[in-house]
């Protein structure tokens, strides 16, 4: 029986990680690569199995805005004089894989009431609340679709996390009204952003990194709101 060197053992567990690295980091640069503004992604063409991207309504060019990928606001519109904020329950445009169910659903209704939460302790507006308008005041309604979500695999959080591979995606594009008139479109995505997902994401859940970026998500569109709003 040959032995192997304690040289050739070496280089061989080096050959073996780069390898591991190479083809993880090739993940993350798709990932990566996908994290447009929102017109380009609008335009993007759908991968095989997964639905189309809605076309942008006409007239809307997004540019980006700090920690927004994508914003764009109707002339003269700042969310400033409207007496409340009603967010609609949020809509579901993206690939559906069966291995997704409860971290789907789970996203679907987090995003919803983690904007709501956000936009509440803005102080923007008066009332923030899940669902549509029920009165007549003068009132935003914003409709939420996710156009891009994967839950993420810790096994490849372990190995390469940091580079972004097995992160978890969650894409929204929002849309604003008021009464029948767009005033606001946005796109926002985050994938694995807060809580320690890069380095520690091994260890840790999907729902668990879905949660923050969610929070994250939200936090960070809030603060658009107001920001907008001081203007």
């Amino acid at each position: 029986m040959k032995l192997i060197s304690p040289l050739n053992m070496s280089l061989a567990t080096s050959m073996a990680m780069t390898a591991v690295l190479l083809i993880t980091g090739c993940a993350s640069s798709s990932n990566s690569s996908d994290s447009t503004t929102g017109s380009a992604s609008a335009a993007a063409p759908a991968k095989t199995g997964e639905p189309q991207i809605p076309a942008l309504p006409a007239n809307v060019t997004l540019h980006k805005d700090k920690d927004i990928q994508g914003v764009w606001l109707a002339p003269g519109f700042n969310f400033k004089g409207y007496e409340a904020l009603f967010v609609e329950p949020t809509k579901f445009n993206a690939e559906m894989r069966n291995n997704e169910t409860k971290e789907r659903e789970a996203t679907i209704r987090d995003v919803q009431l983690a904007i709501v939460s956000a936009a509440q302790a803005t102080g923007v507006f008066p009332t923030v609340t899940a669902g549509s308008p029920t009165t007549a005041g003068k009132a935003l309604r914003l409709q939420n679709t996710i156009i891009k979500f994967e839950k993420g695999g810790g096994a490849a959080r372990y190995w390469a996390g940091i580079y972004g591979a097995g992160q978890p995606h969650v894409r929204v594009r929002g849309e604003v009204f008021d009464a029948d008139k767009l005033v606001c479109v946005y796109e926002v995505e985050r994938s694995g952003e807060g809580g320690g997902a890069r380095m520690f994401g091994g260890f840790m859940s999907d729902d668990n990194i879905l949660g923050n970026d969610i929070r994250d998500l939200a936090s960070d569109l809030a603060d658009f709101f107001k920001r907008t709003s001081a203007k």
